[in-house]
């Protein structure tokens, strides 16, 4: 395997050679016999400002690659004790160049993921695998002593555009993929972290998650307890919208619902988070640890739109539900006053006002369905 040396944030580091590994010009980071993603330096940066904000004094990379996420934990985070772990030998030889290219002190392991997570346990554990985590939610929940850092890349589950594979992954029933389908798959995420917690009698509460490019990121703090357990379990629920209206129910069972307005089958599923997706104190003190300007704005779009826990209004699917053009973004949050941009798409917004009052801001006056 030939190596390259690059640096990412304080950390230098080994990872095959782009160039040994590219095909007809183009490179996939899953080509080369050691996976390192540079995509994924933004969710890193994050990660490790979490870990300067929360100060666990051990932490868990359950499925490190190059060792680039276990070592910016050790040298820029300042976790006492890290595990870096790989079932692959070969990816387990590049931590160990890399440990020693950093002259850290980084425990390093070659076991399968699940086996290590019932072995050892952490203040902080980090699972971020590409594809689905769902295997691997109750092994990192048992071995996660305060929080819990999970990473999803198969949105097509998590938004309900596959409900075979929702079900399959995640125990998801679907019925079809709603306007609001980033914010809905990733409260499907947190549900299905909440449902896992809950068999251990544990209860989670999620402090950062967001979706970014083509992955969703959750943070979450982890207790002891089936009173911890029960109080997170309020928090699921089912979400519906109707297709052709853009009416909204809430509900606590998974049933075919239909409009009561169109009469048409409604869609969504469950069951979701309800709850908040994260604390504004915690991210206030995230962003104090963060240096580029646009992962700071975004955490900033994040905090904002913690207010408004309800799913965000796409302009699109607003303008096609009502019979109007579509609005600028700026045009609705000026109108409906209490609202903010979110991060879950550009041609969405997040509101506390009532469903009436979207509807007058569309220029409808008091006048509609719902």
């Amino acid at each position: 395997m030939k190596i390259r040396e690059i640096r990412e944030g304080e950390v230098k580091l080994l990872i095959p050679d782009p160039s040994e590994y590219s095909k007809e010009g183009r490179f996939d980071p899953s080509w080369a016999p050691v996976f390192y993603n540079p995509r994924m330096k933004f969710n890193r940066d994050v990660s490790v400002a979490f870990l300067k904000a929360v100060k666990p004094r051990s932490a868990i990379d359950g499925m490190s690659a190059s060792g680039v996420r276990a070592l910016r934990y050790k040298i820029e985070s300042g976790v006492e004790r890290v595990i870096a772990n790989d079932k692959d030998p070969k990816a387990v030889e590049l931590i160990r160049k890399n440990v020693e290219l950093n002259r850290v002190d980084v425990l390093v392991y070659n076991k399968d993921v699940n086996a290590l997570l019932y072995e050892e346990r952490a203040e902080f554990v980090d699972i971020d695998p590409f594809g689905t985590p769902a295997p691997f939610l109750l092994s990192a929940l048992w071995s996660s002593v305060r929080y819990l850092g999970i990473t999803a890349t198969d949105l097509t589950a998590l938004e309900c555009s596959s409900a075979s594979s929702a079900r399959r992954k995640y125990d998801l029933t679907c019925f079809g993929r709603v306007s609001f389908s980033k914010e809905f798959g990733l409260r499907a995420l947190i549900g299905r972290i909440v449902r896992d917690a809950a068999v251990l009698e544990k209860g989670v509460t999620p402090l950062l998650s967001f979706y970014k490019d083509y992955y969703y990121r959750v943070f979450v703090e982890v207790r002891r307890g089936s009173g911890k357990a029960n109080e997170a379990l309020k928090n699921l629920g089912f979400y519906y919208e109707c297709p052709k209206c853009g009416l909204r129910i809430k509900s606590e069972e998974a049933c075919r619902l239909f409009c009561p307005v169109c009469k048409v089958p409604m869609k969504g599923g469950g069951p979701i988070w309800l709850g908040s997706l994260g604390d504004q104190e915690v991210i206030t003190k995230i962003s104090e640890y963060v240096y580029d300007e646009r992962e700071r704005k975004f955490l900033e779009v994040l905090r904002a739109e913690l207010i408004y826990n309800d799913p965000y209004y796409n302009t699109d699917f607003l303008a096609s539900t009502n019979g109007t053009r579509p609005k600028k973004v700026t045009e609705m949050i000026e109108c409906l006053g209490s609202a903010a941009r979110t991060h879950f798409d550009p041609k969405g917004f997040k509101t506390s006002k009532p469903p009436e009052k979207v509807k007058e801001c569309l220029g409808l006056g008091r006048t509609g369905s719902w």
